[in-house]
């Protein structure tokens, strides 16, 4: 086989030499010669050019491969079998050895343990013409290498931290124990982390935040209360609550005052020493009683007339008919008096109640219970906190108190009363994302759950001397909300301390209200909104660069509200600013989820890509379409959900080529 090339190039040679010498007439070989170059030229070429094409083919294809491999490392963490096969798939996929006519194909990928997938690719290439010099192939070998490469990025994280991940994922054991769903939660933020700060090339043209809304039943403000990034102004001084009246109305008439003024009466006759006796006991000359009372009744003055012995001094006569003077000693008290009321009975009830003093966030004195003699100085009907503030005055007793204090979280701000909610109704304040407080229908609530009472009926008051069908509605109050943070990448492998120490507050408690972390992760993050300081805050080093938006909504269950549930619209069956009266669970959970999709929707149109991510509970239909396109994933257990975060921090930085 490999001895007709050499012959051919022998016999070229000789015929050239010939050329060479003969003198004689030889254009036609010269001709001929000439053809046999430029075919020999223009055949080179073209084996070159089919060679070119073919490691541009095997280069792209290289790339294409390391690209899935690292996509893969994204999500498992590992760079096994799996991801190695993905890798390869993506390769062949990509080159079509029939089409380049190459030979013994190889493709090998690796993670090199930095973050990196690296992979390099040979085949090669049979020539034609070429062969006729004696070379027969062209051999290609090509290198790739795939990382993450993260520019500038805001991540909103809207976390369930309600009661079912204190639980494990297989629903054992519901004590926040290592094995539970709240610690899972940590520890995929906190890879999170990892991942995305590994993938930040130059930190110093870079900018990484987080921001969070733990959510349940409702949020909780009060770090952006203390801050003051939500003004105080934001929240009603006033507002009703479906709480517990104290009603006094019985009169109660306290003495409060008392004068005794002494004197001695003498009887205008002279009188037998027995008379004299009886006159002092008040008995004489009629029969009276001793004190003797006067004016009233109370609240009238009233007086009290006590009478004594002073003295007898015989003037005539002797032995027991004798006559003398007879003094007796007479004290007159004076009495006047306050009314006050004493406890009548209880009311339940929505009542407005003066709030004002919890803005500070410090103690609150609240009326904690009274007793059945219990007064005031005032009949009428006293709130919790009204009564709280008038004991130790005057005329108040047996009333217990204690001191209260806002946690911070809210109750909403006014919504609408339907199940339409495409398009959102105008007057649905709650499901405004930027607009300031100008009244009381746009203002928020402070949620204060000693104030709130379920009254286990949907009538608008029930009046009782007895607490019995009634109970207090104990709040779950999740975390505090976070603004957007910047996260420092310069050591990827380590958890910032602020970030471990404020996924360690995510604690699990309270119902699941999705409609009301949605409602406030787009709040915080909206640009043209009230936090839009901070949304738009300038790089410190003053580069600007694009900024990516991301919304990760993570739940471990479906919309679960409760007519009886102390949420940020109330208290659901009295308040009714969701649902009618007399609404189920079921039609409550149905309006809450429209609400829910309504605010994704107004958080996508904000510029945000939102990822949602189902933790042991299936992906509805209302998770599934509050996420962008093909971005809702489900996550069986603990490993699951880190690699599903892993994944998604992949998938908010880029995926590029480095070599």
């Amino acid at each position: 086989m490999s001895r007709q090339p050499q012959a051919s190039r022998s016999e070229f040679r000789s015929l050239v030499k010939r050329l060479v010498r003969d003198e004689a007439g030889n254009a036609m070989d010269l001709i001929l010669l000439t053809m046999m170059l430029l075919i020999s030229m223009v055949g080179s070429g073209t084996d070159m050019a089919r060679s070119y094409m073919a490691r541009t083919s095997l280069q792209n294809a290289c790339d294409a491969g390391v690209l899935a491999g690292r996509k893969a490392l994204t999500k498992s963490a590992t760079y096994g079998n799996a991801e190695i096969a993905k890798a390869n798939k993506m390769f062949n996929f990509n080159f079509n050895a029939k089409e380049t006519n190459t030979t013994s194909l190889s493709f090998t990928s690796q993670a090199d343990g930095k973050g990196s997938v690296t992979g390099s690719a040979t085949a090669v290439v049979p020539t034609t013409i070429m062969a006729l010099a004696g070379v027969k192939t062209i051999p290609l070998t090509v290198t790739c290498s795939a990382e993450l490469q993260m520019a500038s990025a805001d991540v909103m994280f809207v976390l369930d931290v309600t009661g079912s991940m204190a639980c494990t994922p297989s629903g054992g054991s519901c004590n926040s124990g290592s094995s539970s769903k709240i610690v899972g939660l940590r520890s995929a933020v906190a890879s999170f982390y990892n991942t995305v700060a590994a993938a930040v090339v130059d930190p110093a043209q870079s900018r990484i935040r987080f921001a969070f809304v733990p959510y349940s039943q409702t949020v909780n403000a009060s770090s952006l209360v203390a801050s003051g990034k939500m003004p105080l102004s934001y929240f009603d001084d006033t507002a009703p609550y479906q709480t517990r009246l104290y009603y006094f109305n019985t009169p109660v008439y306290v003495p409060s005052s008392t004068s005794s003024v002494p004197t001695t009466q003498t009887y205008p006759n002279n009188i037998t020493s027995a008379n004299c006796t009886l006159y002092r006991q008040n008995r004489f000359p009629t029969v009276g009683t001793n004190p003797e009372t006067g004016g009233g009744p109370p609240p009238a003055i009233t007086t009290s007339t006590a009478y004594s012995a002073n003295s007898w001094v015989r003037v005539s006569g002797s032995g027991s008919s004798a006559l003398g003077t007879c003094i007796r000693n007479v004290a007159t008290t004076t009495t006047s008096y306050v009314t006050n009321y004493q406890f009548t009975n209880y009311r339940w009830t929505q009542a407005t109640v003066n709030v004002s003093d919890y803005k500070g966030l410090g103690n609150v004195t609240l009326a904690s219970s009274v007793n059945s003699t219990a007064t005031v100085p005032s009949a009428g009907y006293y709130d919790a906190r009204a009564l709280g503030t008038i004991v130790g005055t005057p005329g108040v007793t047996g009333v217990t108190t204690k001191n209260d204090k806002w946690n911070g979280c809210i109750e909403e701000r006014a919504t609408v009363q339907t199940a339409t909610w495409n398009p959102i109704p105008a007057a649905a304040s709650d499901l405004d994302m930027d607009s300031e407080p100008t009244d009381d229908a746009t203002s928020w609530k402070i949620a204060v759950d000693d104030l709130v009472f379920n009254r286990n009926t949907y009538n608008a008051v029930y009046d009782s001397t007895s607490t019995s069908g009634t109970s207090s509605v104990g709040q779950a109050c999740p975390a505090p909300m976070m603004q957007f943070t910047n996260v420092d990448v310069t050591q990827p492998t380590v958890v910032p301390n602020w970030l471990t120490t404020y996924l360690d507050s995510l604690v699990a408690t309270g119902s699941t209200y999705h409609d009301i972390g949605m409602i406030w992760g787009g709040r915080l993050a909206s640009p043209t909104g009230i936090f839009a300081d901070n949304v738009n805050e300038a790089f410190g080093n003053g580069v600007q660069t694009s900024i990516s938006r991301h919304i990760i909504f993570m739940t471990d269950g479906d919309m679960a509200p409760s007519s009886t549930t102390y949420s940020a619209y109330g208290l659901e069956q009295n308040d009714q600013r969701v649902a009618p009266q007399g609404s189920s669970n079921s039609t409550l959970r149905d309006r809450h989820n429209s609400r829910f999709v309504a605010a994704c929707g107004r958080a996508k149109a904000l510029g945000y890509t939102i990822w949602v991510i189902g933790f042991g509970t299936s992906l509805n239909t209302q998770l599934t379409s509050c996420a962008t396109a093909n971005r809702a994933y489900y996550a069986s257990n603990t490993t699951e959900l880190t690699n599903t975060f892993r994944y998604i921090a992949g998938q908010v930085a880029d995926l590029r080529i480095n070599k």
